[in-house]
């Protein structure tokens, strides 16, 4: 002969009414701890351990076995315990996993973002300005003969420029559209905006020329 799940719960039930004890005191959990994600396995935790006290529901007031209870009685109630203890043994070996897990992907998102931080671009003049035409969108920009290029367009540098055939391709791709330069003039740094455009009366989109160093 077997006995119900159901039989078992209620006579369970039962019992702690007829104690007058609560019976969320020994609560079930049917649930795929499993499923859970940290936080909730953590509140699940807790939960369990203000229940775990054998003894709570069995002695008296002054810690005496109480002559209310029979022995089938003790042993309903000592089961319960029982699987919430294995219930709370799963629950402490699964919040292990997720916390190394969960430490696992805060280490992979640093290397990542440290991997991903961008390198700062070396301010070493690579181009010289040379012959600036009045009212060229060079002039207007505040160029100025002499300066020197350290940083066109927030990326092209000395190590990339390439012979400065970058700084031709990326103006011919911005017409009418601001460029910031950084340069050096009498040893001071300054940003510029560059505006390439056909829109003026003098030869090219720039209105200067310029050499690498």
């Amino acid at each position: 002969m077997t006995v119900d799940e159901g039989d078992i719960n209620d006579s369970f039930r039962g019992l702690m009414q007829s104690l007058n004890l609560d019976e969320n005191q020994f609560k079930n959990y049917d649930i795929e701890f499993e499923t859970l994600s940290f936080p909730q396995l953590s509140a699940v935790k807790s939960e369990m351990e203000s229940q775990l006290d054998m003894d709570t529901a069995l002695l008296s007031g002054d810690g005496y076995p109480r002559n209310d209870i029979d022995v089938v009685s003790i042993r309903l109630i000592r089961v319960k315990v029982i699987r919430l203890r294995n219930d709370y043994k799963k629950v402490l070996e699964l919040l292990e996993k997720k916390l190394v897990e969960q430490l696992g992907r805060s280490s992979t998102a640093q290397v990542e973002n440290e991997i991903r931080v961008p390198e700062t671009p070396p301010l070493i003049p690579f181009a010289l300005v040379k012959e600036v035409a009045f009212e060229s969108p060079a002039f207007n920009s505040g160029l100025e003969e002499g300066d020197k290029i350290i940083l066109f367009d927030n990326d092209i540098h000395v190590r990339n420029h390439d012979k400065l055939a970058s700084i031709s391709r990326r103006v011919s791709n911005r017409i009418d559209q601001p460029i910031k330069v950084e340069i050096l003039r009498n040893e001071q740094q300054q940003s510029l905006e560059l505006t390439p455009t056909n829109n003026w009366n003098g030869r090219g989109v720039l209105g200067c020329r310029i050499i690498p160093l």
